[in-house]
């Protein structure tokens, strides 16, 4: 149950043993809203559960969107590095198989030119 207090005689007290006025009002007018705030009730408690776990399922869905949406990102990062990838081996195997191509045409005609010379 609230108590009343009377703020301006608390303050006034104060002043007098030694507090300056701006001191004496802030802990008047602080001890006045401690004393006159009620306890919460169970009926309290229960509503602020409730606000807390909608608060909490609001995160959660947030949270679990967010990641679907992560996920999705690195998904499509994921294939785009993967045809990147594969581009290049392509092009790396096109390479290779060109150079090996004329180092044959070159060995197969330093052959010739050494059987020619022979």
């Amino acid at each position: 149950m609230a108590r009343a207090l009377d703020t301006l005689a608390y303050a006034r007290r104060l002043r007098e043993a030694g507090f300056s006025e701006q001191q004496a009002e802030g802990q008047a007018a602080a001890l006045g809203a401690v004393m006159t705030d009620e306890p919460a009730s169970k009926q309290d408690l229960r509503e602020l559960a409730t606000q807390m776990i909608g608060r909490f399922e609001t995160l959660e869905r947030h949270v679990d969107m967010r990641l679907v949406e992560l996920e999705r990102r690195f998904e499509i990062r994921l294939v785009e590095f993967s045809a990147r990838f594969d581009g290049r081996l392509a092009d790396l195997e096109q390479r290779m198989t060109l150079r090996l191509g004329a180092m044959f045409v070159a060995t197969i005609g330093a052959a010739e030119a050494l059987a020619r010379l022979s």
